[in-house]
Formats: C-alpha cells, sequence, structure tokens
C-alpha cells in the first residue's frame, strides 16, 4: 500500500510539472476567445508552432509595435523634407494709430487688414534631425529584435507543452494497460478464490489495485484536457475548438550533442544583438550631444499678399502688392550654460554602463550553455538507466507473474513487482520528458532556435 501510495503522489507531482510548464506559455498570451463555429485541429508539433506564430496575442501586438517603429522611421526622415505652411490673417483695427505732422494728428494705416501668406523652410544641415533619423533605425532595429525575442519564447513554451501532452498521452496508455492486466488478475483470483486455490486477502489486494488505477487514470484524463486547453490557449486557439495532437513521445526525438566548438556562439543570441542595439544608441545619444555643439543651417522662403481697405466691401479693391524673400539662416550655439557639457557626460557613463551589461550578458550566455549542457547529459545518463531498469523491471515482472501462474510464487510478489515495473516505466517518461524540455532549452541557449 505504501508503494502505491507513492505512485500516486509522484505522478501527482509530474503532473504539477507538466502544468507549470504549460502555464508559461498561458503567461505569454493575451485574451483569445472563440468567434462563430468550433473547429477542429489535428497538428503535430510544427503545426502546433506555426499556428501560435499566427495567433498568439503577444507576437501579433509585437509585430503591430514593429510596424510603428517602421512608421516613426519614416517620420524622422519627413522632417529632411521641406517643411510647408500657408495661412491667412484678417485684422480690423478700432482705434488706429495717430501721429502729428506739422501738429496736426494724422491716422496711420487703414482699419481693414487682411493678408494670406506662404512659408517654406529647408534644412540643410542639423545634426540634431540626422541623429533622429538614426535613432528611429535603431528603435525599428530593437522591435524587430523584440519580435525574434518573444516567438522564440513562445515556440520554446510551445514545444515543452507539446512534449508535456504526449508524456501525459503516454502515461494514460500505461494505466489503462495497468488496468486491463489488473482486471484480468481480479478475475482470475477471484475464480481462485472460489475454487479454494486462494484467499481472500489476494482478492482484496488487486482490487484496491484495480480502484487506484481507475481513480488514476480518472484524475489523469482530466489533468489531460486541462493541459489541452491550456495548450490551446497558449497557441492563441479559440479554446472551444478540439486540438488532436499527433505524434508519440519516444527516446529518437533526441540525439547526442557534443561541446559547442564556436567560441563566438553567444553572438547568435537575440538577447546579445539587443544588448549590442543598446550600446550603437548609447554611442548615438553621446554622439548627438557632441553634434549639439555644430552650427545648423536652413533655407527658407517667404510669400505675403496684404490686402487693406477702409472698409470690408473694399478689402480687395485695391491692387495687390504681394511681398516675398528667400535667404539662409545660420544658426550658432554660443554657451547654453554647460548644459551640451553635461549632455556629453552623462551620454558617455550611460555608454559604459551599456557597454558593461553586454560583456556581462555575454559571460551570463556561456555560464547558461555549460549548465544546459551538463544538465542534458546527466538527463542522457539517466535516461539510459531509467530505460534499462524498465528493461529488467519487465523481464523481472514477467518472470515472477509465470511463477505465480504456475503457483511458486505468491501474489505479494506479483503485485510487489507490478510496482516497481510502474515505477520504472513513470521514471523512464519522465526522464524523457525532462530530456526533451533540457534539449529545448540547450538549443535556445545556443541560439539554434530561430524565427
Amino acid at each position: 500500500m505504501n508503494s502505491m501510495r507513492s505512485k500516486n503522489s509522484k505522478q501527482n507531482k509530474f503532473f504539477s510539472v507538466l502544468l507549470l510548464c504549460s502555464f508559461l506559455v498561458t503567461g505569454l498570451t493575451g485574451s483569445s476567445w472563440a468567434q462563430g463555429n468550433q473547429s477542429l485541429h489535428q497538428f503535430n508539433l510544427n503545426d502546433c508552432i506555426q499556428y501560435a506564430l499566427q495567433n498568439q496575442v503577444k507576437v501579433k501586438n509585437q509585430q503591430i509595435s514593429e510596424n510603428i517603429s517602421r512608421e516613426n522611421v519614416r517620420e524622422a526622415y519627413s522632417k529632411l523634407l521641406p517643411q510647408v505652411t500657408a495661412g491667412a490673417k484678417y485684422q480690423y483695427t478700432i482705434k488706429r494709430q495717430v501721429s502729428y505732422i506739422g501738429g496736426n494728428p494724422v491716422l496711420f494705416g487703414v482699419p481693414q487688414q487682411f493678408q494670406g501668406y506662404l512659408n517654406i523652410n529647408q534644412t540643410l544641415f542639423d545634426p540634431t534631425v540626422l541623429g533622429a533619423t538614426t535613432a528611429a533605425r535603431l528603435d525599428e532595429n530593437m522591435a524587430k529584435e523584440n519580435t525574434r525575442l518573444s516567438k522564440i519564447t513562445l515556440v520554446s513554451n510551445v514545444m515543452k507543452a507539446y512534449y508535456g501532452v504526449l508524456v501525459f498521452r503516454e502515461q494514460l496508455q500505461l494505466l489503462n494497460a495497468n488496468i486491463v492486466r489488473d482486471t484480468k488478475s481480479l478475475s482470475d483470483t477471484r475464480q481462485q478464490f472460489k475454487n479454494g486455490l486462494a484467499q481472500k486477502v489476494d482478492v482484496d489486494r488487486i482490487q484496491v489495485l484495480v480502484n487506484n488505477d481507475i481513480t488514476a487514470r480518472n484524475n489523469a484524463m482530466r489533468n489531460l484536457k486541462t493541459l489541452m486547453q491550456t495548450l490551446k490557449y497558449g497557441m492563441g486557439m479559440p479554446v472551444e475548438d478540439s486540438l488532436a495532437v499527433k505524434g508519440a513521445i519516444s527516446d529518437s526525438m533526441l540525439s547526442a550533442v557534443l561541446p559547442e566548438q564556436d567560441t563566438a556562439f553567444y553572438k547568435n543570441r537575440v538577447e546579445y544583438q539587443q544588448a549590442n542595439t543598446v550600446v550603437k544608441a548609447s554611442k548615438l545619444i553621446k554622439n548627438t550631444a557632441i553634434r549639439s555643439y555644430f552650427p545648423t543651417l536652413s533655407a527658407f522662403y517667404s510669400l505675403t499678399a496684404p490686402y487693406n481697405g477702409q472698409t470690408f466691401n473694399t478689402l480687395f479693391a485695391d491692387k495687390l502688392y504681394p511681398t516675398s524673400y528667400i535667404g539662409l539662416q545660420l544658426t550658432i550655439p554660443v554657451f547654453s550654460g554647460f548644459t551640451k557639457h553635461f549632455q556629453y557626460q552623462a551620454a558617455k557613463m550611460n555608454m559604459e554602463i551599456s557597454k558593461n551589461n553586454m560583456n556581462d550578458l555575454k559571460n551570463n550566455i556561456r555560464l547558461e550553455y555549460g549548465n544546459y549542457y551538463r544538465q542534458y547529459l546527466s538527463d542522457m545518463e539517466n535516461l539510459k538507466t531509467q530505460k534499462e531498469n524498465t528493461t529488467l523491471a519487465k523481464l523481472n515482472y514477467d518472470n515472477l507473474k509465470y511463477q505465480y501462474d504456475n503457483g511458486v510464487q505468491p501474489l505479494i510478489e506479483v503485485l510487489n513487482a507490478e510496482t516497481t515495473l510502474l515505477q520504472a516505466q513513470d521514471n523512464y517518461i519522465n526522464a524523457l520528458y525532462q530530456a526533451l524540455v533540457d534539449k529545448v532549452d540547450l538549443d535556445r541557449s545556443l541560439g539554434k532556435i530561430k524565427y
């Protein structure tokens, strides 16, 4: 009975790990609800990944942000084009200015005034505008890198959840096979009891096993359904839709790995590329602070069309004498109270911080890879051991069951061997799942998951 309690506790713990993994996928999503009729999807791993990339809310929002950054680039470049303004102004002077000429008061101007104007300004040289276009490009690169990172994170977690579904489905198959086996043993033992060849305690022991197996199977079925719903939600699939996961878990999904020979593998990580973009942005800020000492040069053109009259009706009666001019404007910064100097010093120190962060990230990526590599090697050794244990446990159970059927071994020995076999099978499946999950993390640490 203790072994059966241990078995149930182990299954509950394993499901908690799988469910936690699936919640990682859920945490990446926004809301995604079904509209219209339900759909049936039969997906393998690649199908799940492609569906998630097209429908998962965070990725879709990140792609929208990428498009926004692209528009920001265009906005920055638009400042290099001519800036044209036009307008009109009407003015009625209630009290006109009075001046004295020869001791006599004289009114200046006319009460009714209307003026139309057109102004054109073209930047010829402005370091801040040039810096803004470069900054917009860097922001666009960062948005693209954020999109890639969100896709990589999504794919990694979908893969883990997909493997979790396969593992739980495999465990269900083992539970079903165990129920069939124990039900047959229960029927045979009951018949032996009727014939006086078995004891009542033997029947009760097997009945307890069957009851526990059925309860474990029912719990596993509910847990698998929860896991499937979570996977659909994480993929951005309406939870009302039906998803049939294709494929089966096996150790053929795994392969031996060798130590990474490329010492610069960290450059494949999108996180490192993001850090490099941050360094470029901080360098740009420093250069912008330097360029703020430079003068600016612009060309301008202005056209003014004034109308004047004593009354509103005669405002446009007189002949028009428009005024226009064209010119260049040079602005030289002379003294800003050391503002530019302080901005440059702060930008220089921020650039040092970003460089330090990038170097630290490079070191952390190498450390992360080493940890995952060693963990994966341990997983493969453990998987090999658990596979051998499963084979031995199966041989031991078959041998004891044969001896029991021939009246050589007592029933308790067969039941203990069956419990050992189930534990060995669970250990093997758990080891296989853990190796698959760690292989995903290992590939990600090397930057091999690319979308």
